[in-house]
């Protein structure tokens, strides 16, 4: 039996001291909160209500488990793209939205391993082979798919979006539509999960061993502003943390106070999901510990990394001392883990995070201009085709908006429209006739871009830099208590064992 007093030390691997920097500088060590980083404006009484786009389902659990999308995307009346992936199935969740009525629904399937120009990330690339060997020990996609998500939002038009993972429940309309209007002021805001906790398994181990242990806003229940925020969501642990990061340095991270709930796992099961995670734990709780310090990306240095890594070394062993307050049914899986987590930790090098650092924001510039350089189209399943996916076997595809070539500009509200006008507008005719666009660039090109045009002769209406559907201009003026509105253009996914994100 694992006790705390027979806890590994690993030879030849004893800690680095603390550099001088720890000397001239606030204590570096890792928080139980984060909290100040998210504006207080979410207190506020908002004066808008925006409507939402699209939500998007990052999607690996049985179909059962979208009920609470579904549910959402009905009462919002937008709608909803399920990213399928692992064992979950299009026909399954065809017959779940057939079950429930619900047509407004965009299935598509990722195929394993999906790889697309525009989601490479060359410089991050670059050190995979450096990272712990640990880091590997999951297949994991579901970064990929919320970065497709991002680039269909971009391609089709829509700008405010809402990303649900499908663990997720207790989330109400009103909840959502609060979320959702944050962004307003917020380019991201987010909806904080506390029952289960949102955290890495350290961090449930800290709080089950009485440690002060908060939760943060999570990529798991999102609203973001695609107009507003550029960020992607690199392949590692606590990749949503990096997603929203320059909106955090900036206080523009929305928290709407509102809480959800997460399907209840064990998070010391495997304790390899500890190692996993321990390289991506390391590199968020550091840069945001610096935050809290009032300090960015500029200051995690090699120095600055030796004396975190210290830190978080002496974080796990201080669990492992305290491992006899834990529950006895959890105590032993809980060292395990947690001696996994320092196992990994001991192999981490303070250069590597340091250059992670600056290829992950190398990366970031590269993911901006190519999101800027997007063509858009109102067709959704030109766009599923430039991003090489199988367009959808059953479900609603949408005669999307298109934005005008530039002016990412506010312009007049939307434009209310009747409903003959919008029965016309949406009748079939020679100029509207489904007809899609032929790839421009070569396939499999380093510099491809996607070639999605305007589909000519489709009558629309400005909305901001977009021409938007009438079907949504009808929607937003419809629903009761909605203001008008001005509306410019613009997983790490574990496998089915592993439900934590």
């Amino acid at each position: 039996m694992v006790t705390a007093q027979s806890r590994m030390r690993i030879p030849g691997h004893g800690h680095e001291a603390p550099s001088e920097m720890s000397e001239h500088a606030e204590p570096i060590r890792q928080l139980g909160t984060h909290c100040k980083l998210v504006s207080q404006t979410e207190q506020l009484a908002l004066d808008a209500t925006l409507a939402l786009d699209a939500i998007i389902v990052p999607a690996s659990r049985p179909a059962r488990n979208l009920e609470q999308a579904i549910t959402l995307a009905r009462a919002a009346d937008c709608p909803l793209l399920i990213l399928c992936s692992h064992k979950l199935e299009p026909a399954e969740v065809h017959q779940l939205l057939g079950e429930r009525s619900f047509n407004d629904a965009i299935v598509v399937k990722l195929p394993k391993e999906y790889r697309h120009e525009l989601l490479e990330f060359r410089a991050l690339e670059s050190i995979r082979g450096d990272l712990p060997k640990a880091c590997s020990s999951y297949v994991t996609d579901l970064s990929t798919k919320r970065n497709v998500g991002l680039l269909l939002a971009r391609m089709v038009g829509w700008r405010r979006i809402f990303f649900l993972d499908d663990d997720i429940r207790d989330i109400s309309y009103p909840d959502l539509q609060s979320t959702v209007s944050m962004l307003e002021a917020f380019p991201a805001a987010g909806i904080r999960v506390n029952s289960f906790p949102d955290n890495s398994v350290a961090c449930h181990a800290h709080r089950a061993t009485r440690g002060l242990q908060d939760v943060f806003v999570t990529g798991a229940a999102l609203a973001v502003d695609c107009q507003k925020n550029s960020g992607f969501f690199p392949d590692i642990y606590n990749e949503d943390w990096l997603f929203f990061y320059d909106d955090v340095r900036t206080g523009r991270l929305g928290s709407s106070g509102l809480k959800a709930t997460q399907l209840r796992y064990d998070p010391f099961a495997d304790a390899q999901r500890a190692a996993w995670q321990e390289f991506g734990d390391v590199l968020a709780e550091g840069l945001y510990a610096l935050l809290d310090n009032g300090q960015g990306f500029e200051y995690a240095t090699r120095e600055y990394w030796v004396d975190f890594l210290y830190a978080r070394r002496r974080f796990l062993e201080a669990i492992i001392d305290r491992s006899g307050t834990a529950r006895p049914e959890i105590r032993e899986q809980l060292l395990h883990s947690v001696e996994a987590a320092l196992k990994c930790s001991i192999t981490i090098e303070p250069k590597t995070l340091e250059r992670y650092v600056r290829l992950w924001r190398r990366d970031l510039r590269g993911w901006e201009r190519r999101v800027i350089g997007i063509g858009q189209t109102r067709s959704l399943e030109v766009a599923l085709k430039e991003l090489e996916l199988e367009l959808p076997t059953g479900g609603w595809i949408s005669d999307m908006a298109h934005p005008t070539p530039e002016g990412l500009t506010e312009e007049p509200p939307t434009v209310p429209f009747t409903a003959p006008d919008y029965f016309n507008l949406f009748r079939p005719s020679a100029d509207d006739d489904g007809r899609t666009v032929p790839d421009r660039g070569r396939r499999g090109g380093r510099n491809r871009r996607a070639g999605l045009l305007p589909h000519h002769g489709s009558p629309s209406i400005q909305e901001g830099g977009f021409f938007a559907s009438a079907r949504r201009a009808l929607r937003i003026t419809g629903r009761e208590g909605a203001q008008s509105e001005a509306s410019p253009s613009l997983d790490v996914q574990p496998t089915a064992e592993t439900v934590c994100s």
